[in-house]
């Protein structure tokens, strides 16, 4: 019985049974998440050392949304990648589909980068009312 893919691939490798594409994505995730955790812990240190220093961390409105911005175009772009990566793939002649979890995982992605632009265009409409009126 064949094992369930996120994206099979039937081209010969090294590994035998067929499929790279697993193996790569729990690099990458495993990966990407002591990467993300590296990056939190050395903005943990920076915002240590600027309370120890006396120097204040409050930080604008506008660079809490120009984040906000930023996370939900990579979202946004990630999601549309995981959903259009198999069309690639097979045009550069690998036999390679959609499956049901890629295609899941690609619009949850792409609807919460949706979600976080769009709370940015609502937030930033809020703040220039907000700024007007004082």
């Amino acid at each position: 019985m064949r094992k369930k893919y996120l994206l099979r691939c039937e081209q010969i490798n090294h590994w035998g049974d067929g499929n790279v594409t697993d193996l790569a994505l729990v690099m990458l995730v495993t990966e990407g998440l002591a990467l993300l955790a590296f990056v939190y812990y050395l903005d943990h240190k920076r915002r240590m050392y600027l309370l120890e220093k006396g120097v204040s961390n409050d930080e604008p409105p506008d660079a809490r949304l120009e984040r906000r911005l930023l996370s939900g175009l990579f979202l946004l772009l990630t999601g549309i990648a995981l959903i259009v990566s198999p069309n690639i793939a097979r045009a550069a002649g690998l036999d390679v589909s959609l499956t049901f979890g890629l295609l899941v995982m690609g619009v949850l992605a792409f609807c919460a980068g949706l979600a976080m632009i769009l709370g940015y265009c609502i937030l930033k409409r809020g703040l220039a009312v907000w700024t007007t009126k004082i």
